[in-house]
């Protein structure tokens, strides 16, 4: 071969040559051939065995490693269902706390409405208590002036009657205000009653026809829209049964008229 160097050729020759002289020297002596393979047989049989523990050690190791992924997946299962449920516990737990927060809110607000309401009823009574001691010291004067003649009886009488008045037609006017008039749920509102119910919708009947209940519309003057129903619906009939002899009528006048011919085989009319 053209460009191959002599040098490596030789130097493969004589390494095949100290292979077949090695060789042969070993087959001259039994002992040591024998001792020879013995050798290699025992270096190969320990290298197989290295090789086959090396695998063995390794496969166990990736076994170990499989089986704690597969642990640790499990575990992270758990501890995802221990999460999920705490959540959901604490989800919960955040609604209750939320109604409760919600209901104490509306109980301590009614709570609050209830207290104002009763406080300032406390405070209008002892507002009329104080008029009404108010116009007993001033009855007592009046008295007490009448009996010492510095006043007349009808000018006391006038006095006491104008006093017993007016205290009469205050207690009256706060009671009947805040019995009839005041809102019983907040003092400073005034209830004006409650808005009418809305008229009921319409209904449909089997066929598809649209039905009003007049008399829950209108209770009061159901009978007469009834009526005037009634005689709108014969004045109609009425009415569609001129239309039809109106029609007949016309389709008589609008007739053509008929000949007769005479033939030979009979008669035809025309």
């Amino acid at each position: 071969m053209s460009g191959r160097n002599p040098a490596m050729d030789a130097a493969l020759s004589a390494q095949e040559l100290e292979r077949f002289q090695f060789v042969k020297n070993l087959r001259e002596q039994t002992p040591a051939y024998l001792e020879y393979v013995e050798d290699r047989v025992t270096d190969i049989s320990d290298e197989v065995a290295a090789r086959k523990r090396a695998a063995f050690q390794k496969a166990q190791t990736d076994l170990g490693r499989y089986m704690d992924m597969e642990h640790n997946a499990n575990y992270y299962k758990i501890r995802s269902g221990d999460v999920d449920r705490l959540t959901k516990v604490m989800e919960e737990n955040n609604n209750k706390f939320a109604q409760s927060r919600a209901f104490d809110k509306d109980i301590t607000k009614r709570q609050f409405e209830i207290n104002e309401w009763y406080n300032y009823n406390k405070l209008e009574t002892l507002f009329f208590l104080q008029v009404f001691f108010i116009v007993t010291l001033a009855a007592a004067i009046v008295i007490y002036l009448q009996k010492t003649a510095l006043i007349t009886s009808t000018m006391a009488g006038l006095v006491l009657g104008v006093l017993v008045i007016g205290v009469t037609v205050l207690g009256v006017y706060r009671y009947s205000y805040t019995r009839l008039v005041r809102d019983p749920r907040l003092w400073h509102r005034r209830d004006f009653g409650r808005a009418a119910k809305p008229a009921p919708a319409a209904k449909c009947d089997p066929k598809g026809n649209v039905v009003f209940d007049v008399e829950k519309i209108l209770p009061e003057g159901a009978n007469d829209i009834t009526k005037c129903a009634s005689k709108a619906s014969e004045k109609f009939s009425k009415w569609l049964s001129e239309k039809e002899d109106e029609m007949v009528q016309y389709d008589a006048d609008n007739q053509p008229p008929t000949s007769t011919l005479l033939g030979k085989g009979g008669m035809c009319t025309v």
